[in-house]
Formats: structure tokens, sequence, C-alpha cells
């Protein structure tokens, strides 16, 4: 995004970080979020900056730490002549490891002139410059590329033919990658397939289970009303074809299903990144049905970690619930982080893995997680600031690495769906050790 002005350039952040689902009515924290941030809005409109102020800080009790909340709160207490509060706002902006433009900021620019504060804005703007070194350059592994407009989202490992699945929105279909690159079709061509997204293998039944998703036509070559809606497939894991769909229930609102997980009793759980919904499949004859509405924003990635399961909301962070359905909370954090942005999840059975794509830099984290599971101990960053790491998207463990989609070239395509270029870099699949790198 170009320069602006310090306070209307707030308002594009705001804008951005609001989100796919701003036009869901979800009842809970995300809603009295965008409830105060958009009366923050409204009054930075009118000049309201006392106000604006207040609201901020009200949605900042539902939703710590959010990143376009953090620098807007900066620039409007610097646009107030409050020097020392717009500098604590950049402070903890960049505590939470995270990047701006420090040159290009211009209320910074103008507390740097001010002799109480310029010692202040050289120490933020060194903790920016410390956030842009690149982390895990000697643990990164490249395992393979898929060459093309692909647009890859997920990977998974299918053990009985010791081989990887991808999903490919671009294509419309999963391919088949072998340990020493070789790229061959596997999704045997369906009326009912979209956008590949998620992947989930369901070894004992021979079964992977996918979701497809109506994304921009122009990605599949195809008009608007030929896209086929999303569902959640089962697919025959020995010979790629679908066996049956499982629609999204009916009603009056967008829909996207993207990730998913199979629980312990072979339920599969589906996030609804359009909706904000979850939706759950108790068994193969079974049909799609509800699990959890009215409080995600944009819910992503998905982790079982014993009695519990864990959702990454792409809009307003971690959460956590029973296995068995109930009220999701939010998951505790270190008082300077934040989890805003996570789109892939995993774990290995104790700790969680997270894909963070929706802040910069865009980063692997590793979550230690408190025996109670309520809290986020300790955040690792594993991995950022690497040329490997482009749009990154989804996660999965095998054999003690995390594997990941690290470059999926979501950045490559315009909002039509269309590619920016026609040398598009390939789509990379990524190895990394769970631990940091020595």
């Amino acid at each position: 995004m170009g320069r602006s002005g310090g306070v209307a350039f707030g308002l594009a952040v705001l804008a951005l970080t609001a989100g796919v689902a701003n036009a869901q009515t979800p009842e809970g924290e995300v809603a009295a979020f965008r409830h105060h941030r958009a009366a923050a809005v409204t009054a930075l409109r009118a000049e309201n900056l006392d106000t604006a102020a207040r609201e901020l800080a009200e949605a900042e009790t539902f939703i710590p730490n959010h990143p376009g909340v953090m620098i807007l709160q900066a620039r409007v207490a610097a646009a107030r002549g409050d020097g020392l509060g717009a500098l604590i706002h950049y402070g903890r902006y960049g505590g939470a490891g995270l990047v701006f433009d420090v040159d290009g900021e211009e209320a910074l620019a103008d507390l740097r002139t001010q002799p109480d504060h310029a010692a202040a804005v050289e120490v933020i703007a060194e903790l920016i410059r410390s956030n842009k070194a690149p982390v895990g350059a000697g643990s990164l592994e490249p395992l393979f590329r898929i060459d093309g407009a692909v647009l890859a989202e997920s990977v998974v490992r299918d053990p009985r033919q010791d081989r990887w699945l991808v999903s490919l929105v671009a294509g419309r279909t999963i391919v088949a990658v072998a340990d020493d690159g070789t790229v061959t079709p596997w999704l045997q061509p369906d009326p009912a397939a979209s956008g590949m997204v998620g992947l989930a293998v369901d070894e004992a039944r021979g079964i992977l289970w996918a979701t497809t998703a109506p994304l921009p036509p122009a990605i599949h070559g195809l008009a608007a009303d030929d896209v086929p809606a999303t569902a959640l497939l089962q697919i025959d894991l020995e010979t790629g074809r679908v066996m049956r769909v499982y629609p999204v229930p009916a009603d009056d609102r967008e829909h996207g299903l993207g990730d998913l997980v199979l629980m312990p009793d072979g339920a599969v759980i589906v996030s609804d990144g359009q909706s904000g919904d979850l939706y759950r499949l108790a068994g193969p004859d079974q049909a799609l049905t509800p699990f959890v509405t009215g409080v995600f924003g944009s819910p992503q990635g998905l982790a079982v970690v014993r009695n519990t399961l864990f959702v990454g909301d792409y809009s307003s962070g971690l959460w956590r619930m029973p296995l068995d359905g109930g009220t999701p909370v939010p998951v505790a954090l270190p008082p300077d982080q934040t989890l805003v942005g996570i789109d892939g999840l995993t774990t290995d059975g104790t700790r969680l893995f997270a894909i963070q794509n929706g802040v910069n830099p865009q980063r692997v984290l590793r979550l230690v997680l408190y025996p109670n599971h309520e809290e986020v101990g300790i955040v690792v960053v594993l991995a950022a600031n690497l040329p490997e790491i482009e749009e990154p998207t989804t996660v999965t463990l095998v054999d003690g690495q995390l594997v990941f989609v690290s470059r999926s070239q979501w950045n490559g395509f315009d909002d039509d769906g269309a590619p920016r270029q026609t040398d598009l870099p390939p789509a990379l699949i990524s190895r990394l050790p769970p631990t940091p790198e020595p």
C-alpha cells in the first residue's frame, strides 16, 4: 500500500484488516470487536480523534494486539498530540515481531523531529529492523516445486503409496508428487470439483477428504455460472475418484469451505472462511451439519490436541473448544503476541504449529501450550523473512518434520483470479524441523 496521510492511511488499514466476513453478523467477541472498530472508523471520518481513540481501546479488549488496531492507535495518538502514547503503540507493534515501513510512517517521522521522542523513535526503528532479519534460513529445505500458474493450497502425505498429494486451486485438481519431485495428475475429473482447497487423509477408510470452493472464476477459466458450489468431497485414496459430495446446508449466505481435520472418532470438521461457521460430518453416510455458528469471523486451520479442538480464526486469532462441541473461547497469549492472520494449523500432539500469513512478516510459528490448554505460554518463530516463504498456506507434520506450502502463488493472482504475470515463480513445498535452529 502506498504512502498517504497518517489517519487516512489508518482508515485504509482498517478496511483491509476487516477480513472477508464483514457482511456477517456473528455474536460474541468478534462481533463486539467489529462494532467498536466500525465506530472508530466513523469517528475518524468525522475527525473526532478522542472518540476514535476510545473506540479503538474498546476494540482491543475483545481482540488484544490486533495489528491493524495497534498501528492505527499509534497514528491517532500522534494526531492527538500524544507522542508518548504513539510511541507505546508503535513499540507494541514491533514487540509483537511485526514490520511496518518506518521511513514511510509520517507520524513516526514527525516524532523523530521532537527532541523528547527522537531517541525512542530510533529504538523502535531498530526493533523493526531486527524483525526483518531472516529466521530459519539454515533449517528450511525446499522439497519440490510445481511449475505453472497452479495456486497450490494444501499438501498431505499418502502413506499407502509413499507420495505427496497437493491441492491446486487454479487447476481444479489434486496432483500426486513422488519423493523425487515428479508431478503426475491424480484427481479424476469430476463436475463437483471447483478450486481444490483443504485435504485430510483418512487412511483407515482409504479416503482423502477434500474441500472445493468457488474461488474467482478466472482462476478456473470458467464462466461464473459454471463454477461448482463449495462442498466436501470424499475421494477414493487408491483411484483419485470422487465417491461422494457433501454440500453445505442451504441458506442465503456466501460459503467457502477451506481447512478440515479428522477427529479421533472419525468425524470430519470443516471450516467455512466465508460464513464464519464450522461444519461436522459424523461419518461417510451422513450429511454436513452445523457445528459452530455465529462465533468466528473467518475460521481457517484446525488441530486436535487430546480433548481440545483448536481453531485458527484469521480475523481474531486462536480459539479452543471441546471435541464434542460447546462454546469456543479465545486462547490466552503472552501479552506481547498476536495470532491474527493464522491460516494453516497442525500439532504433534502436544504443541501447535501455525502458518501466519496475515501479518508482515509472514511466519511459521511454534506455539507451546500450558498443560490446561487454555493458554499459549511461548510463541517461537521458526521461519520468517525467507525468499522461500511467499504467501504460505497450510502445514502438516510428517516424520517429525513440518511440511508446508511455502509459496502458494496467491499473490500472483489479482482479485478476479487472473494471473498477474505469465511467468509466475513455481509453487513450492518446503520442510522445516519443529524446533528452532541453534
